[in-house]
């Protein structure tokens, strides 16, 4: 689902992506994403199901298969920014069954094991889909007084821009600025951007 904030010269869609996020997920439970990425506000993926025994796997050979993945996918996000194309269904991407649209093997059967646990989790009463809406109900106000602030200091109005925000609930930095566009964030790095960060942000797309 995607949430457009707009005015007449410029608007904002926000996204909690349902396949980044499962993405991020399937990585956590397979404990695939490097630990720089979490703290104690920003901690994995709140489930009791991590896979600590790999006897079975080629460890470093899956956390390169689950990098290229997830690099794969900011990529073709970068690709579709655009209303119709930035958010993205599992289902529509991949037989959810078999995950055959993978090349490597092992992946595969990472995501059909994790695919369940994450559509019980995410679906939820008080579950990932739901958790970020309340963030994104938040949080959307300010950006559009950024907006009205620099305009002001500026004395004219913005030029036409679009600025995609994907909200991710943990295994990323707090933000991952990817271009000048696009950025993905934490609740935590939502909340937790200062004024000075989005109108140096804004002042590049204004």
């Amino acid at each position: 689902m995607m949430y457009e904030d707009s005015n007449e010269s410029w608007s904002i869609f926000t996204s909690k992506d349902d396949l980044l996020n499962f993405v991020i997920f399937t990585g956590c439970m397979y404990n695939l994403i490097e630990d720089k990425n979490f703290d104690e506000e920003n901690e994995r993926w709140p489930t009791n199901i991590i896979i600590s025994n790999f006897d079975d796997l080629h460890f470093e050979e899956l956390k390169l298969q689950w990098n290229e993945w997830f690099t794969n996918i900011i990529d073709e996000k970068i690709s579709n920014t655009n209303l119709n194309g930035m958010c993205s269904l599992i289902e529509e991407n991949y037989d959810v069954n078999s995950f055959s649209e993978l090349k490597c093997v092992e992946l595969r059967e990472c995501c059909k094991s994790a695919y369940p646990h994450f559509v019980d989790w995410w679906n939820m009463q008080a579950g990932g889909k739901n958790a970020l809406s309340f963030y994104e109900f938040m949080s959307n106000n300010k950006i559009s007084e950024y907006v009205s602030e620099l305009e002001g200091k500026l004395n004219k109005k913005s030029k036409p821009f679009k600025l995609y925000l994907d909200m991710v609930y943990t295994g990323v930095p707090n933000v991952l600025d990817v271009n000048d566009n696009y950025i993905i964030v934490t609740p935590n790095g939502y909340f937790d951007l200062s004024k000075d960060w989005w109108l140096n942000k804004l002042s590049k797309l204004i």
